[in-house]
């Protein structure tokens, strides 16, 4: 049991020091981050990726799915955590999303005005972004999905949360 305890915290003590590097350090490579567009080229999009630098109205918001003992997971934003968060975004704005929990998450899109790749499962320190190009709500969500190697087996308390998220872009 005591060896049990201490590898929890040890584990809890590293992620925390891994997630906390990840914000504080300057992001200049997105090698673990997948980018999600909608199906069809618009000319928005081409006029984004042709080297023109975005506002700073434009700059891409960051959500972490993190690991807690109650629920398993949850978004959080630097701010309080919970398992349904509310965002408001500008049109062409981006969203990345990096998972911070054990298990892995693939994103699914339940609603919206224009279909998004949501790629591949994101694994623990994997991400995706997601580009918002159309106005109007986007509700998305994520399902745990089993990977080969399998997650970590770490206790948690009370059933997995559903993480839902509402993007609204205008």
């Amino acid at each position: 049991m005591r060896n049990l305890l201490i590898a929890l915290t040890g584990f809890l003590v590293g992620s925390g020091l891994i997630a906390g590097l990840l914000f504080a350090l300057p992001h200049t490579s997105t090698a673990n981050v997948k980018q999600a567009t909608p199906q069809a080229a618009t000319p928005q999009i081409k006029s984004m990726s042709s080297g023109k630098m975005a506002p700073a109205s434009l700059a891409t918001r960051k959500l972490t799915i993190s690991h807690v003992q109650r629920g398993c997971h949850v978004w959080s934003d630097g701010k309080p955590m919970g398992a349904m968060m509310r965002l408001h975004l500008k049109q062409g704005q981006k969203l990345t999303i990096l998972d911070q929990d054990v298990d892995a998450h693939q994103m699914i899109e339940l609603a919206g005005p224009m279909h998004l790749q949501m790629g591949a499962p994101m694994m623990m320190n994997h991400g995706t972004t997601l580009a918002f190009m159309k106005k109007g709500v986007y509700r998305l969500g994520t399902k745990t999905v089993e990977m080969a190697g399998g997650a970590m087996e770490v206790k948690t308390s009370g059933p997995d949360n559903h993480l839902r998220l509402v993007v609204t872009v205008a």
